[in-house]
């Protein structure tokens, strides 16, 4: 976390990226591995391609990114599954990055999806993360890019899974 003039820590999100996609979740690779099932012949798949009902399982671990505006972009929260909005302690969706954030989290998380926007691949984010007043144990984020035309990203599908805690393991029968 960065220090604020008066002491006080701010939030930032600065997990570590992998460009590998190496997945720890199984839940963020399900979404992943969707989100490739729908491209064609390598081209960026479309928002129109992506249909929730062929995923109920994974609907709370989803969100869908507007790129309202491109660079720097405006980017604007368009659904986010209950998931994420639980592990955030708010229903973000249908606001702007700008009226949501502040500060050093706006700028890591716009600088985020810019690369995602420019790049035009999925990225992995891994780590211990703080986002938003939150702070995670764990946190594993994939974003993917949609484009309407095959080409200009124009909205970002995430899968996100926030842990607070390690997941206890089970070993049989309680």
């Amino acid at each position: 976390m960065a220090e604020m003039s008066d002491g006080r820590d701010v939030p930032r999100f600065q997990p570590a990226a992998d460009f590998e996609l190496n997945f720890r979740s199984d839940r963020v690779r399900q979404i992943y591995e969707y989100w490739e099932s729908k491209r064609d012949d390598g081209s960026l798949p479309s928002r129109a391609d992506i249909e929730p009902l062929e995923v109920p399982r994974l609907l709370p671990y989803i969100g869908l990114v507007d790129v309202v505006e491109p660079g720097p972009p405006r980017l604007r929260y368009r659904l986010l599954g209950t998931h994420i909005t639980q592990a955030l302690g708010r229903d973000s969706t249908g606001l702007y990055f700008e009226d949501v954030y502040r500060g050093g989290m706006l700028t890591d998380l716009v600088e985020t999806f810019e690369r995602i926007i420019r790049l035009k691949k999925p990225i992995r984010y891994d780590g211990d993360a703080s986002f938003g007043d939150e702070a995670y144990m764990s946190l594993e984020v994939v974003h993917m890019p949609l484009s309407s035309d095959g080409e200009t990203v124009d909205m970002i599908l995430i899968g996100a899974l926030f842990l607070k805690s390690p997941e206890p393991e089970m070993e049989g029968p309680v």
